[in-house]
């Protein structure tokens, strides 16, 4: 019998259908990125990220917050100049603009102003530029046919409600809003979430029928728990994240939603309202260990992530590696339900030795 490709392999294990061995992704920061193309003696990941999958052993790049780093297409923008040097998730629509900052091993960004922080009433959120539609080229957004057979593709941009918002209002004046002044919450929110479902509609009427997943993001939890409980997700959060989802699956996509943290309080929510696939599994976070989020949800989600990216792969022992990913492959077997990998992005400051312990066969 033929072995199945690694396409075949991630769609079976998203499936819960059984598989001949788990499948194993790859995602890193770019210099990361740098250190194993010149380890292996490839040239740059722009153009040999499918040979750097094949050298490691893996049978997907995934991305930070997504499932095919490469295969994930958005519109292109028409709008007037961007100065900003930054296409961070393409926020500078909503006149956020990043603050680069170079650490010891990478560069990150920084969110440091806040336009709507200074805002007292409803009509000054009301008042305030939604960027208009017209400025994305929604025509341009097509499949690159030679990704086909060993990747999965995917849409899904500036849906990210909770931390737009946030970004526009300051996360410690949003939550605080959430609790004290409903009617500003309700304002912002409502006014970021009615841009991303009618974005995300013309994106997936132009593509829908051509990619396998609908990718969501939108952190709202921390190390040991939610930024904001169960009821004011439920209040504020849940009916754009199941209006996203609900024009996805008129298309026929798998959803896939990304939070770091622990969120496992709203999990049951989320496949209720059809996530099919959660990530990064943040393995150090509270009650979000692979043996417990298996015996609780058993087939109906899959799990994309879970080596520990925190403590594990930049600290720990080779064996320690090996040791964990043999813990997850015995946890899920062959009965499908994860595609392992590292709970987010492989930090420079991770040991080669280690990194390739990840894809031992």
């Amino acid at each position: 019998m033929t072995a199945p490709s690694s396409r075949e392999r991630v769609l079976a294990a998203i499936n819960h259908e059984p598989v001949d061995r788990v499948p194993v992704m790859y995602r890193a920061l770019p210099e990361t990125d740098v250190r194993l193309c010149e380890h292996f003696g490839i040239g740059p990941v722009d153009e040999h990220w499918g040979e750097l999958v094949e050298r490691l052993g893996a049978d997907l790049f995934s991305g930070g917050s997504s499932m095919g780093r490469y295969t994930r297409i958005s519109p292109a923008y028409a709008g007037p100049a961007d100065a900003s040097q930054s296409l961070f998730h393409l926020e500078y629509v909503w006149g956020l603009f990043p603050k680069q900052i170079s650490a010891a091993t990478h560069t990150y960004v920084d969110w440091v102003d806040h336009p709507m922080a200074q805002f007292t009433s409803v009509k000054q959120v009301e008042q305030y530029p939604t960027p208009s539609l017209d400025d994305f080229d929604f025509s341009t957004m097509t499949v690159d046919e030679s990704t086909a057979g060993k990747a999965l593709s995917s849409t899904g941009r500036l849906n990210h409600v909770f931390m737009i918002a946030a970004r526009l209002r300051g996360m410690d004046r949003l939550l605080m809003d959430m609790a004290a002044e409903p009617a500003m919450a309700e304002a912002i929110i409502d006014k970021v979430g009615r841009f991303a479902v009618e974005f995300n509609r013309r994106s997936l009427e132009q593509i829908g029928s051509q990619l396998d997943l609908y990718v969501h993001w939108d952190d709202i939890a921390m190390q040991d728990g939610m930024m904001m409980g169960p009821a004011p997700w439920n209040r504020y959060l849940k009916k754009w994240s199941a209006a996203l989802y609900a024009d996805a699956k008129q298309h026929g996509l798998k959803v896939f939603y990304h939070c770091c943290g622990s969120f496992h309080p709203i999990i049951p929510t989320l496949i209720d309202i059809g996530v099919d696939i959660l990530d990064p599994v943040q393995t150090s976070a509270r009650e979000m260990d692979l043996r417990t989020l298996k015996q609780r949800y058993g087939k109906n989600v899959c799990w994309h992530g879970g080596i520990d990216v925190q403590r594990l792969l930049p600290h720990g022992t080779v064996e320690a590696v090996r040791e964990a990913v043999r813990e997850a492959k015995e946890i899920f077997g062959r009965d499908g339900g994860i595609v392992l990998g590292p709970s987010h992005e492989i930090t420079p400051d991770t040991p080669i030795e280690n990194i390739l312990a990840v894809y031992d066969r």
